[in-house]
């Protein structure tokens, strides 16, 4: 689950500490009322889910694909959303980071403020060497 400090803010992921801007994001989101869709590039860091106040958690399942692979760029997929008593949202993510390198280290950022206690994050899938 991912809260963070400030509602509704972004958690964003940079791979292998790229701070620069490689980095490009689309989203749609929706909440049962209306919908919103966006995209950016260049960023500093691609977006995968959203934060929340801890009182009503975003939960967010992310794949990155191709993540050993030098001769593609990255790209991540993430589905995200919450309930808050009938008026949560559902998120639909995609980030590209523009570059071949094979992904080594993953930071994950609050867009604003700091992640809440209790944030937790979880690897999984990586077959070992």
């Amino acid at each position: 689950m991912c809260f963070g400090s400030n509602d509704d803010e972004n958690l964003y992921i940079r791979f292998n500490s790229d701070s620069a801007s490689n980095y490009a994001r689309h989203y749609l989101e929706g909440n049962g009322t209306a919908a919103s869709a966006s995209a950016t590039a260049p960023d500093t860091g691609g977006v995968f889910s959203n934060t929340s106040n801890g009182t009503s958690p975003y939960v967010s399942v992310c794949d990155i694909f191709d993540y050993r692979d030098t001769n593609k760029f990255k790209t991540i997929r993430a589905l995200s959303g919450r309930d808050k008593n009938g008026s949560g949202s559902i998120a639909l993510r995609s980030s590209l980071w523009r570059s071949t390198s094979a992904i080594t280290s993953i930071t994950i950022l609050a867009g604003v403020g700091t992640l809440s206690s209790g944030s937790h994050f979880a690897l999984y899938g990586i077959k070992g060497a």
